[in-house]
């Protein structure tokens, strides 16, 4: 099965296509229509202030004001702390006389992660990635600052609130700056014209993940075709063949076209170049659409043997000692869960399935977990007694098996919790792929069978960013961007977006 790396996971940025068009003498029926709409309107997309460097710049001044809120904020609020604390914190004067430089600290320290590069576009979980990196390491560096400056006797208090309130307000101002963007994109101000070259299944995949993620700012102009790639009239749906890959730099030329996505799975490396090298000359972001699971060289290593470059993936495998710090935090969080579970969640609920329908509270089905082992998965009983216990799970909400309380428990994600029962068990993380029933792993092909490798988890990445009408064994792409990437940090990331998608209720069923 062909896959597309989720474009949430990808990092796309935008080029400076140029503006002339002429008439292509290939393009199919309806694709003049798109060439005539775009003169005027197009001009004005590309002249947006989303593809200049001002967004940049007034997140830079933003972010003094924000940094120097931060630390005056901390200090504030330590002074509201004294009557809690054995000693009182100093006086503010040394406090002020470095305010400029941790505002300095703090605006470098976002400049070396990359947080002022308003045009890109920056994946869901990068973006956690940057905050979580660039709020650590602002901490370490205030700390720094307090060791070389012993003489002001800066509180650590005041340092470990000043970097609490400075990632707080980075959170906020980027999710702000990322709403605004995405209003502006709905508006049609400052999406990037793009096409795709392939007329296939890959590029089918490419045109419907551009269009479930409309908030990338993407403006498909069509197809272009390629001899290597079959031509399947389904896969258009609408969307027109513009020309042929011999015409790309036409194509580029006359539809402003800043943007490629290169979805043809067998491409010779002669015909890959020749595109970068027009993605050079024309200012043009070149995208390459792996059929082979492109995301398992996220964490890749470039090496040489007997002076041929090759690319030495890694194995996905955790360390003994970073499988410890996982198991870990799995009983942390899973131990704090089941409590507020218990307290807060676990009576009402099984009042409420008894009350619905006949049946118990608890749903127990055999499931398979890492290393193939199967175990009984636990969660709350949504559908009704007399439906199959090994069928493909409900894709809508409008699924007749489906019981009044279970639509809103699914919905809610509710109906994982016992799921906790299985972490503490070590069954299960609380982050992973989510574990399949025996008949669906009975039909995995061998590349499939990577999803056992890791322990299934009560959340992960296709739950937050994938997609969600779709059964969870068509979501493997998700799956194995996240067996190849695996660490703790990235299991904080998953589990932090998981409560907005949870209150959202989005794509749940």
């Amino acid at each position: 099965m062909p896959a597309l790396l989720p474009l949430e996971l990808s990092v796309l940025s935008t080029g400076t296509g140029t503006l002339p068009r002429r008439t292509c003498p290939d393009e199919r029926p309806g694709a003049a229509l798109v060439r005539m709409k775009t003169d005027g309107a197009v001009r004005a997309r590309q002249r947006s202030i989303w593809k200049t460097h001002w967004p940049g710049a007034f997140l830079v001044l933003a972010d003094v004001f924000g940094f120097f809120v931060a630390w005056k904020g901390a200090y504030f609020a330590r002074v509201w702390m004294n009557p809690w604390m054995d000693l009182p914190i100093n006086e503010a004067l040394p406090y002020w006389q470095v305010s400029a430089l941790m505002v300095a600290v703090g605006v470098l320290n976002c400049g070396l992660f990359g947080m002022y590069r308003v045009r890109g576009r920056l994946a869901a979980l990068t973006r956690w990635d940057q905050l979580l990196k660039a709020g650590y390491h602002y901490l370490l560096y205030l700390m720094v600052v307090g060791y070389f400056l012993k003489e002001l006797d800066l509180g650590r208090s005041v340092i470990f609130l000043a970097a609490l309130f400075a990632f707080l307000y980075l959170y906020a101002s980027r999710s702000l700056l990322r709403s605004i963007k995405a209003r502006s994109f709905a508006k049609g101000h400052g999406l990037v014209r793009t096409a795709i070259v392939g007329t296939g299944k890959l590029a089918r995949e490419v045109k419907e993940s551009l269009h479930h993620h409309p908030e990338v700012g993407f403006e498909l102009a069509g197809f272009i075709r390629h001899p290597n790639d079959p031509e399947d009239e389904a896969v258009r749906n609408g969307l027109p063949v513009i020309g042929g890959s011999e015409d790309v730099d036409d194509i580029v030329h006359d539809y402003a076209i800043e943007e490629l996505f290169i979805a043809v799975p067998h491409l010779s490396p002669t015909e890959q170049l020749n595109l970068i090298s027009l993605g050079r000359t024309r200012g043009l972001r070149i995208q390459l659409v792996s059929n082979l699971f492109g995301v398992i060289t996220a964490r890749a290593k470039v090496d040489e043997i007997a002076a041929f470059p090759v690319i030495s993936l890694r194995d996905g495998h955790l360390s003994s000692v970073q499988g410890f710090v996982k198991r870990t935090f799995d009983l942390a969080v899973g131990t704090l869960g089941v409590l507020l579970w218990l307290l807060l969640f676990h009576w009402w609920i099984a009042l409420w399935i008894r009350s619905d329908s006949k049946g118990p509270v608890i749903f127990r089905q055999t499931r398979v977990g890492r290393d193939g082992v199967p175990f009984e998965l636990l969660k709350y009983r949504t559908m009704h007694t007399e439906a199959k216990k090994y069928e493909t799970a409900p894709t809508s909400p409008e699924d007749p098996r489906i019981t009044r309380a279970g639509r809103w428990l699914r919905k809610t994600s509710l109906d994982e919790l016992p799921q906790l029962v299985n972490v503490m068990r070590g069954e299960m993380s609380m982050v992973g792929p989510r574990p399949e029933m025996p008949f669906i792993v009975e039909q995995y092909q061998e590349w499939e069978k990577r999803r056992l490798d890791v322990k299934p988890g009560i959340t992960g990445l296709w739950q937050v960013i994938g997609r969600k009408n779709l059964p969870l064994h068509l979501n493997m792409e998700y799956d194995f961007y996240y067996i190849m990437n695996q660490s703790v940090l990235l299991d904080i990331e998953i589990l932090i977006r998981t409560v907005p998608a949870v209150l959202k209720g989005k794509g749940a069923f």
